[in-house]
């Protein structure tokens, strides 16, 4: 009876890791996670709604540079071509200005793989565009 008790404790215990490392909700275009160790890393913004205890995550792919391999770089994990930024997976050309992948500041690429930013903190709202699609 104990070796069976303790299979299937062990057996709980193992799922309900399991499930913790998926996102436990949509919220508009953004994953919910309850653990802010099991949200994803890469390509991924997340904001923490501190009441809830949640965390809302976007996640993007990296937009595809249309120069020459050779003369590609990386910057933040995207590849990006000679006098353009990326942002959010976005390629940007130098000069550009755009609404950051945060939804709250506007992002300016400067220079090749420089992107500077206002410094508004960002909600889940804004993060999720909760706010765009409500209107």
């Amino acid at each position: 009876m104990k070796l069976f008790l303790a299979v299937a404790i062990s057996f709980l215990v193992a799922v309900s890791l399991e499930i913790t490392f998926v996102a436990t909700e949509k919220y508009y275009n953004c994953d919910v996670y309850t653990n802010e160790e099991n949200t994803t890393s890469n390509h991924t913004l997340c904001v923490e709604d501190f009441q809830e205890g949640k965390f809302y995550c976007k996640s993007w792919e990296c937009d595809t540079p249309d120069c020459d391999p050779d003369q590609q770089t990386t910057q933040s994990d995207c590849l990006i071509c000679p006098d353009t930024c990326s942002d959010g997976g976005r390629i940007l050309e130098v000069g550009e200005q755009v609404l950051c992948v945060d939804g709250s500041n506007i992002c300016q690429c400067v220079a090749t793989g420089v992107v500077i930013s206002t410094r508004k903190a960002t909600t889940k709202e804004l993060l999720c565009t909760a706010s765009l699609s409500e209107n």
